[in-house]
């Protein structure tokens, strides 16, 4: 059951309207907002104060499918159709760029529906709301964004925690109630991972320029051992990757050859600035594990369960978990550590 504002629900009575709809998306990762509309003209709305005006653009315009909903708890999902926008007018829809670089993955909606000649703030109906699933392409110009509503969230979400080998605590998440844009968790690893970011420069990129680069001039020399950044992360700063953050599979400390797990989405140029930094392997002990950050006090950090018996490898039940051999536990540290 939802409420609509009186003079809204006496419009919608009349034999004639002048409703159209209202697709808001954001915050994107810049802190911006979209605004697109299926409306032959723009649209200057306030969804809400603290938001202030909005403008749904008419260029690109939007199309939404009929929402399937239930009252069951399922997923209620639609699809909103829009045109990419054209050279230097990318502020008025989806890029292709925004769709390559996952910049749209999770991202809030809310479909609002609105009569375009009395356009005074809280005279809308809410449609739907959520995140937005899977964004494609398709024909060449025409963008498909699933729009799945919040429900979507308690698939996803773990009521409690599985025991596991490994720490289950994201590297670096702090207190609820920290703020300061830090990842947040009711069981945090606590450790202060800004402190470890080490600026760089891409000197020259490897054979595989989506994956491998050099930066022999900073790196190099500083003191940092073999793997030092593996495993690691890296943040584009400028470039076409930039605010990309990408994980590390290997680091070479006698060349500066810093070789990404996974593909970025542009190639990776020379000039192009970064920040990088160890990640933790989320292991008891041994190369970047909890012992690296915390050694003595890991016992009060260490969000796992490292001595767990595991059986032989064909009967593994335990996440993570590898095969036990003499005198050791099954990740490799001493059982009389």
């Amino acid at each position: 059951m939802k409420t609509i504002e009186a003079t809204l629900l006496t419009h919608k009575a009349q034999p004639s309207t002048t409703l159209t709809d209202l697709l808001l998306i954001g915050p994107l990762p810049d802190n911006s907002y979209r605004g697109l509309t299926t409306l032959d003209r723009n649209v200057v709305f306030t969804p809400s104060v603290p938001l202030g005006p909005v403008t749904f653009y008419a260029r690109t315009g939007v199309e939404m499918s009929a929402l399937q909903s239930g009252n069951d708890l399922g997923v209620n999902n639609a699809e909103a159709q829009t045109l990419l926008p054209v050279a230097t007018f990318e502020i008025e829809g989806i890029t292709q760029q925004q769709i390559d670089s996952g910049a749209l993955d999770g991202v809030r909606f809310v479909a609002l529906r609105v009569n375009y000649n009395d356009l005074t703030t809280g005279r809308s109906e809410v449609v739907a709301g959520g995140t937005l699933g899977e964004v494609r392409q398709k024909n060449g110009g025409l963008t498909i964004m699933e729009l799945r509503s919040l429900t979507q969230l308690l698939k996803q979400l773990n009521l409690i925690q599985l025991t596991s080998l490994r720490c289950r605590a994201i590297f670096g998440s702090q207190p609820i109630g920290t703020g300061g844009g830090v990842v947040e968790e009711e069981f945090p690893c606590g450790f202060d991972a800004s402190t470890l970011w080490v600026a760089g420069e891409v000197e020259s990129v490897g054979t595989d320029t989506f994956r491998q680069f050099i930066d022999a001039t900073n790196l190099v020399g500083s003191g940092f051992d073999a793997d030092y950044f593996a495993p690691g992360m890296v943040r584009f700063l400028t470039g076409d990757n930039a605010g990309k953050m990408i994980e590390v599979d290997a680091y070479d400390y006698t060349s500066g050859v810093v070789t990404l797990r996974f593909e970025t989405v542009s190639p990776i140029q020379a000039g192009d600035t970064f920040e990088i930094r160890q990640h933790c392997s989320k292991r008891w002990d041994g190369h970047n594990s909890c012992d690296t950050f915390w050694a003595a006090d890991k016992t009060l950090h260490f969000r796992g369960e490292p001595w767990i018996p595991v059986g032989q490898a064909a009967r593994l039940t335990v996440p993570g978990a590898g095969v036990p051999t003499s005198g050791t536990n099954s990740i490799g540290s001493s059982a009389a550590a």
